[in-house]
């Protein structure tokens, strides 16, 4: 019988495509390994079953913005889990001139999917010394990232629990402690957790070590939130970076910020901090509070949050109460701060219609801007989305120079 041309051109094409279809490569617990994105020159991943060791080799040019290049070694999971390992850089250091002289980074890494677009959470270690949790909310959206305090860079545990990711890493006693930053973003059904290197510099690669990995399951009922109190900052004009001031058991309140901004004063469990606001290694307890600024906002309208319909709403009026109109906003609105310049409002907000705004809700920070003292609702954007409520944003939210946001979360 003589089959159709037709016919035998299809079962080639179709034998052709099984046989260049990668076949998994498990590596120790790991179903597979490959590069995500379009490094220049091919990672690779490894397993010493003596030792227990994981060597991950990866090129790329970054994890970061909506594209990431990185060699990653993954299984497939669902749920709520736990995974840490320790972790350190085999290769040698690059020269001050290289792309990842400060960047080069690798860790515990959960995305969606395997696409280079896709929504994930990280922790992360960089060479420039220091831990930082990253993740991209959606599908092909920008990447954020939140910078940790911490001198003890050698290990780390990442917890996906519920929409909640948390990182834990050594206290001064050498177990794990939270680490503050918490977040909240959605990552549903099956994903993918494992381990992952990027170079930071297309014309190489760079390699790290990792040990004692393991990956827990947890159970649906995990339990996430601790109500520890987390101070933490955002700047204007990059709102895709927060840093990691203080943890600790105790309420914080912003007592101030030094005139030219850099510094901020905080109270908690009965004592007195100043720390430099974009810098998280640098927090001293003090006896008393330096002088401190005294912003006034520069506008003629005041802003405040009062009941609409059945949650709250934003509203501005002049200081004597008239000409009050309301603000459009995506749910309910609490705690609105108006920057000194007069040129930014930030506000609490929750998505469903409530009055009272409470110490542990799902949150929104958002942050609208003002153009000639007119509100521009339609240009809000969500700086982040976090655990906290009543006492997340202080009076004194706003540094004296509009340059810098302090917000209080619970971890």
């Amino acid at each position: 019988m003589t089959v159709p041309r037709w016919i035998a051109v299809s079962i080639a094409l179709m034998a052709g495509a099984a046989a260049g279809a990668a076949t998994p490569q498990p590596v120790g617990q790991f179903a597979d390994h490959r590069d995500i994105g379009n490094p220049q020159f091919p990672g690779s991943s490894s397993h010493d079953a003596k030792t227990g060791t994981y060597t991950v080799t990866g090129g790329g040019t970054n994890m970061w913005s909506a594209q990431d290049d990185f060699q990653f070694v993954w299984k497939p999971m669902s749920g709520n889990v736990a995974m840490q390992t320790d972790l350190d850089f085999t290769s040698p250091k690059p020269a001050p001139t290289a792309g990842g002289f400060l960047h080069r980074k690798g860790g515990v890494i959960l995305r969606q999917d395997l696409d280079p677009d896709s929504a994930y959470v990280d922790a992360i270690r960089m060479s420039n010394d220091q831990l930082s949790l990253q993740y991209r909310e959606v599908k092909g959206g920008p990447t954020r990232l939140i910078w940790i305090n911490t001198k003890r860079l050698g290990t780390v545990k990442l917890e996906k629990i519920g929409d909640y990711a948390y990182l834990s890493v050594p206290g001064a006693d050498g177990k794990l402690h939270r680490a503050g930053g918490s977040f909240r973003l959605k990552i549903t059904g099956t994903y993918y957790i494992g381990l992952g290197v990027c170079a930071h510099d297309n014309s190489t690669r760079e390699t790290m070590a990792f040990r004692n990995v393991k990956i827990t399951a947890l159970p649906a009922n995990a339990a996430g939130r601790s109500n520890d109190t987390v101070l933490q900052t955002i700047q204007v004009a990059n709102e895709f970076e927060q840093t990691v001031l203080h943890r600790g058991t105790s309420p914080i309140a912003v007592a101030g910020w030094s005139p030219d901004g850099k510094d901020i004063v905080y109270r908690t469990g009965g004592a007195l901090y100043r720390a430099i606001a974009w810098d998280s290694d640098a927090v001293a307890k003090i006896a008393a509070a330096p002088k401190l600024a005294a912003p006034t906002p520069a506008s003629q309208w005041v802003y405040s949050s009062a009941p609409a319909g059945n949650g709250m709403g934003l509203w501005r009026a002049h200081a004597d109460g008239s000409a009050r109109t309301r603000i459009a906003t995506q749910g309910s609105a609490f705690d609105p701060r108006l920057s000194p310049d007069g040129k930014w409002l930030v506000y609490l907000s929750i998505e469903a219609p409530a009055r009272t705004l409470g110490a542990t809700a799902d949150v929104a920070l958002r942050r609208m801007p003002v153009a000639d003292g007119v509100p521009q609702p339609d240009k809000t954007i969500t700086l982040s989305k976090f655990r906290g409520g009543a006492g997340s944003l202080d009076k004194a939210a706003w540094s004296p120079d509009s340059r810098l946001i302090a917000f209080v979360t619970r971890d």
